[in-house]
């Protein structure tokens, strides 16, 4: 143990002893320091160990569907939303009802086809 004169001079060391309470503490603040980095740098790498990333909620990924779909694919059940029938239920349905509905949906689009275009010549 090293004793502390009056004028702040560790006996021991021949340093302030403020001097070897901050020495100290950078390497307490270097450990640190490496210790966070080599976290981040796991982390980054695919997670931290034994964590495990959650699967997407059903909104989520109802929202990764639709992102994936195209043009074509969001205006049908669109369309088939106005008609009050849900992607699922239509999913559902035989060949024989889904054609029915494709020709209702394809009528309910050249009409406003047509009503988009009569509003252009006005």
């Amino acid at each position: 143990m090293s004793s502390v004169n009056f004028l702040g001079i560790n006996a021991g060391s021949g340093q302030p002893a403020s001097a070897s309470r901050a020495a100290a503490a950078g390497d307490g603040f270097r450990a640190a320091f490496a210790d966070a980095t080599e976290r981040t740098r796991s982390a980054m790498g695919g997670g931290v160990s034994g964590a495990s990333q959650a699967a997407p909620s059903q909104a989520e990924q109802e929202f990764m569907d639709y992102a994936a779909m195209s043009i074509e694919d969001k205006m049908f059940y669109a369309a088939l939303a106005s008609l009050g029938i849900s992607k699922a239920e239509y999913d559902a349905m035989s060949a024989a009802e889904r054609l029915e509905v494709a020709k209702k949906v394809s009528l309910a689009m050249q009409q406003l086809a047509k009503a988009e275009n009569a509003q252009e010549v006005l």
